[in-house]
């Protein structure tokens, strides 16, 4: 385990961010399912450990993926054939790739075993069992063996017609799915149009719209006929030669937050025009709702705390849920009462990110509540941020962002275990906030 100790100080600079990694798994899987190698743009190295999830996984399809500078070049899977051996992959604690991978592998007729943490097989994947169960396959789940590692073992032939998903826990099985069954085949192996039906009410709809804006720059085309109803047919042409993934705005919303507890930092490599499709772009409004000014200009976004000081919010978070954690420690540092709805999700992250957010602003001296059965946060604000204790973040990398930044602004520092989480999406997280005076 790594332990960094974050010290007051003034944070300034700019700081490039990642390439967002829900861009990144979508762009990946529908490159390898595809009929012609692609380039992906917008990798620096090191890649991130969820990115290296979803590599692993269609490796295991038998795409090949290099890694060429800050690009990654990827030549599609082979034809499928069902009926071949089983294949290994290991995705780390990365639930987005194990969800997304499932379908892909299914609608192959490809046997796979997933090889992941124990933090990740806490994570619920039952939206898949009545898909699997129809199309007479398995999925068997394996506690942690002597090697620390748990597994998933998916079995089965997912051919085209029509199939049924939940889209009330995760965007990630109607997302996985989306793209899979775009490449379903009918019982001779050919390409042959599906049918999808998201029920319940679809969680994250800015991500699976993410995906949908994907599969048409690869594309591959649908139509929603009707809310969750969706039409998908083969490919009628080759994927794009050069795809360019952005900067990822969940990991910006860590640096510009730390604009809105009073640092001055910029943020580069990010896109907010029409052609944005991540949810967690919504800080910018977020913010500004708070009183924050956002700047933009020449490609640097900034975020200005006001002489004046900021006001308490009350927020949704259903569809951002990833970036609420540092929306409350922001919350903390404004006088007043905040309200963050839709937070009952945050129980099945990494950890129990909602208790962790509580924990933690706790021992910064924050008060909070929790209500409604788990699904609002209540921030009390104003109060000055304290230091001087240790936080094991239990392997999870946006409890280690949010304590870096609060031990920037608080009254002494912080010691944090457990940094290597880090890896699972900011591999270079370090080093900039060192590069930032931090």
């Amino acid at each position: 385990m790594t332990t960094a100790i974050f010290k007051p100080a003034r944070l300034c600079g700019t700081a490039p961010v990642p390439p967002a990694k829900s861009e990144a798994h979508r762009a990946l899987l529908l490159a390898a399912l595809g009929n012609s190698p692609v380039t992906l743009t917008g990798f620096p190295p090191p890649l991130c450990n969820d990115t290296l999830a979803m590599i692993d996984g269609i490796r295991g399809m038998g795409a090949t993926v290099e890694q060429r500078g800050e690009t990654l070049y990827i030549v599609p899977a082979p034809k499928a054939v069902p009926g071949q051996p089983m294949v290994d992959c290991h995705v780390h604690a990365c639930a987005a790739a194990l969800r997304m991978l499932i379908p892909a592998f299914l609608v192959r007729g490809q046997s796979v075993r997933f090889w992941l943490e124990p933090t990740l097989f806490r994570r619920p994947l039952d939206a898949f069992e009545p898909l699997i169960a129809a199309i007479g396959g398995s999925m068997e789940r394996i506690p942690a063996g002597e090697n620390g590692l748990c597994q998933v073992i998916v079995t089965g032939w997912m051919k085209a017609g029509s199939h049924t998903i939940d889209g009330s826990g995760s965007s990630q099985f109607a997302s996985g799915l989306l793209i899979a069954l775009a490449h379903a085949m009918d019982e001779s192996c050919q390409p042959a149009p599906a049918h999808l039906t998201v029920t319940g009410p679809i969680v994250s709809r800015p991500y699976l719209d993410m995906t949908l804006s994907l599969m048409q720059r690869f594309a591959v085309g649908y139509t929603e006929t009707s809310e969750g109803e969706f039409d998908l047919m083969p490919r009628t042409s080759g994927s794009p030669a050069t795809v360019p993934v952005a900067g990822d705005w969940s990991q910006a919303a860590v640096l510009l937050c730390a604009g809105a507890v009073g640092q001055d930092v910029q943020v580069s490599g990010l896109i907010a025009d029409e052609t944005c499709t991540q949810g967690d772009a919504e800080i910018v409004s977020v913010l500004r709702r708070m009183g924050m000014t956002v700047e933009e200009k020449d490609g640097l976004f900034r975020a200005v705390r006001p002489a004046a000081g900021l006001s308490p919010i009350t927020l949704n978070c259903d569809n951002i849920p990833d970036i609420a954690p540092i929306i409350a420690l922001t919350c903390a540092t404004i006088p007043g009462v905040s309200t963050l709805q839709g937070v009952a999700r945050l129980r099945i992250k990494e950890c129990d990110r909602l208790d962790a957010t509580c924990h933690l602003l706790r021992q910064m001296g924050v008060v909070t509540e929790v209500r409604d059965e788990g699904d609002t946060l209540i921030v009390h604000g104003g109060s000055p941020i304290r230091g001087g204790f240790e936080a094991d973040v239990s392997a999870d990398h946006r409890m280690a962002m949010l304590l870096a930044v609060a031990g920037s602004i608080a009254d002494a520092p912080i010691t944090v275990h457990g940094v290597e989480s880090l890896n699972k999406s900011w591999p270079g997280f370090l080093q900039s906030y060192k590069a930032l005076m931090g």
